[in-house]
């Protein structure tokens, strides 16, 4: 397949991988958006906003992966909407996870708020080190900043109030919170790896000896699998528990 030139540089394969994962995240995300909304009453109603919010996410990503596949074959690349993708959706993912975690309402009404200031602001500081020139300390202080928030979030995560609350659970519902969490966790590993080899003079960029096609290549397709999976992956299990809760509690869908 023949593609134009585009902003980011890439050429034949490389191009067609980043192209057509743009193209299946668009795809996932609409299907998602619609799955989600249509499964709502098969859960019962207090679990309802969890997978509420698992349909938001898909939704806003779906628009804004449509906008950035749009513009690979246009002559300017924005990476803000990514960035506003997420300070949309990563709030959500840590509050949809507290919905369905089993916490008691007044613990989760205390948890919630600190998890999702903490998640905005993980965003919010990381994109002015993703926009800065490479090898600048100001690259280096926001990625910092970033990544400290996104500690204290892990940290809530897995050892905090809503960590015990996890680990508390048993049978089904208890296996599916250990594998969200862990799937959480692997796909926010994805975004510190990708942001440091977006600094062409980093450490990681020299030992892995990647050329500028092929870091930028590594990254936007990262970004990309990681996105799919930490979204209407991640919303298909919180969907699991949600299910999982409901049948416990004898809900039965009409």
């Amino acid at each position: 397949m023949l593609l134009a030139a585009n902003p980011l540089g890439l050429e034949g394969s490389q191009a067609e991988l980043v192209y057509n994962g743009f193209s299946f995240a668009v795809a996932a995300m609409g299907i998602g958006f619609v799955f989600f909304l249509v499964s709502r009453n098969r859960v019962a109603p207090q679990y309802r906003s969890a997978v509420t919010m698992s349909a938001m996410i898909c939704g806003i990503a779906a628009y804004h992966y449509w906008r950035i596949f749009g513009q690979f074959n246009s002559g300017e690349w924005n990476e803000g909407y990514r960035y506003a993708d997420w300070l949309l959706t990563v709030p959500l993912l840590v509050a949809e996870l507290v919905v369905v975690s089993g916490l008691s309402k007044e613990a989760a009404k205390k948890v919630t708020p600190r998890l999702v200031v903490a998640a905005l602001l993980m965003i919010a500081t990381g994109y002015p080190g993703e926009t800065a020139a490479d090898g600048t300390s100001t690259r280096t202080v926001w990625g910092i900043i970033s990544g400290l928030f996104m500690l204290y979030v892990l940290y809530e995560l897995f050892a905090g109030e809503v960590g015990k609350a996890l680990k508390s659970q048993s049978g089904e519902v208890g296996k599916k919170l250990n594998n969200v969490r862990y799937l959480l966790l692997f796909t926010w590993g994805v975004y510190p790896i990708a942001y440091i080899l977006g600094d062409k003079d980093s450490w990681l960029s020299s030992t892995l000896g990647l050329g500028d096609s092929d870091a930028t290549t590594a990254i936007q397709f990262g970004y990309t699998v990681a996105d799919v999976l930490a979204k209407p992956g991640y919303g298909l299990i919180i969907l699991g528990i949600a299910l999982a809760r409901s049948n416990a509690e004898g809900y039965r869908a009409a």
